[in-house]
């Protein structure tokens, strides 16, 4: 399948002045740290992880509405960081984005119509016409075009959300990065944006990112995943086998921190071990994993070496030395944290 983006070396750190004058420090956080991933044209590629795992972070950067520090992004064969001013600008009608909260995304002082018509008038497309598209685009994501002149707050979290993602359509994109786009919607309104999503996927031939923080969501959506923890990328492949048989030490414990209705101590368990995940692990000088400091199943190499992503069979690359040939210890005794099981 032909690349629509290839990614190499991305990487970013932010930095934060706290204190006063006399006691002023600054706080280094790498959001994203040497990523490289290749998005096909057509695919749902879905990207998860924690909070602060980069995910976000990283979506942003393959837009360019964050600037990397380091790396490539070529996007149908040209360095989208080489773009000039007015060449980005024109880009923006090939790759759009849909936010998490829609409700936000929106400006109340707009009708939902002008909401929606404001991409195509920045690209100079007549008030008429706008208009015309506008229906159209209504009709595309579900909605009745005749209550289009009510404000965002008029309207529920899901339908406020076919609103934005009508909004991303208009100038006929490509691509959409889909930031964790039902993650603020109750549960029955997510599938049936998920299953709007999917059908305008098939439809009109996009390509999508997708980042989410639940890997059931993505198995379910997304072709394929990538697992992100604090910047790094450390397994990627199909979503199924991702799912069903995790090669990385985090995502197998991520998925145990997925919560499901059992008479048992499971909820316990999930609740302590998504505590672990969230917190910051103790402090590991010198080169090392990324996960090293909380994964039980470590060996010695993984507090000396960083893993490079290698490939794993089957499509699949994960950062571990378990599963390099070459540097990977016999099996060592520890206690694996539960995997969960999906409801």
């Amino acid at each position: 399948m032909e690349n629509l983006i290839e990614i190499r070396n991305l990487s970013k750190t932010f930095r934060v002045r706290r204190g006063g004058v006399f006691n002023r420090s600054t706080v280094v956080t790498r959001a994203v740290e040497d990523v490289g991933i290749d998005i096909r044209k057509g695919e749902i590629l879905g990207c998860v992880g924690g909070s602060g795992s980069g995910k976000s972070t990283f979506g942003r950067m393959v837009l360019r509405l964050i600037e990397p520090d380091a790396g490539t992004i070529n996007y149908g064969g040209r360095d989208l960081l080489a773009y000039s001013a007015e060449e980005l600008r024109q880009h923006r009608r090939r790759a759009q984005i849909v936010f998490q909260d829609p409700l936000q995304s929106l400006n109340p002082r707009r009708t939902v119509a002008e909401n929606v018509a404001r991409p195509l008038l920045n690209f100079g497309m007549d008030g008429r016409a706008a208009a015309r598209r506008v229906d159209e685009l209504f009709k595309l994501v579900g909605l009745d075009p005749r209550q289009s002149h009510r404000y965002p707050h008029e309207f529920s979290g899901g339908q406020c959300q076919r609103i934005a993602i009508a909004r991303a359509l208009a100038p006929e994109p490509e691509f959409l990065f889909l930031d964790e786009p039902v993650s603020a919607l109750d549960v029955s309104i997510q599938a049936q944006i998920l299953n709007l999503l999917k059908r305008l996927q098939v439809q009109l031939g996009l390509t999508y990112l997708f980042v989410s923080h639940d890997l059931k969501i993505v198995r379910q959506f997304c072709d394929r995943t990538m697992v992100m923890y604090r910047g790094k990328l450390l397994e990627t492949g199909d979503s199924a086998p991702v799912y069903q048989a995790p090669l990385h030490p985090f995502t197998q414990d991520f998925l145990g921190t997925v919560l499901h209705a059992r008479r048992n101590d499971a909820w316990e368990r999930a609740a302590e071990l998504a505590e672990d995940l969230e917190g910051a692990p103790p402090r590991m000088d010198g080169p090392h994993c990324p996960y090293a400091a909380a994964c039980t199943r470590r060996i010695d190499r993984c507090t000396m070496a960083e893993p490079a992503l290698q490939p794993a069979g089957a499509g699949r690359s994960v950062a571990c030395f378990r599963h390099d040939p070459d540097l990977a210890a016999p099996s060592q005794a520890t206690n694996s944290s539960p995997t969960g099981e999906i409801a």
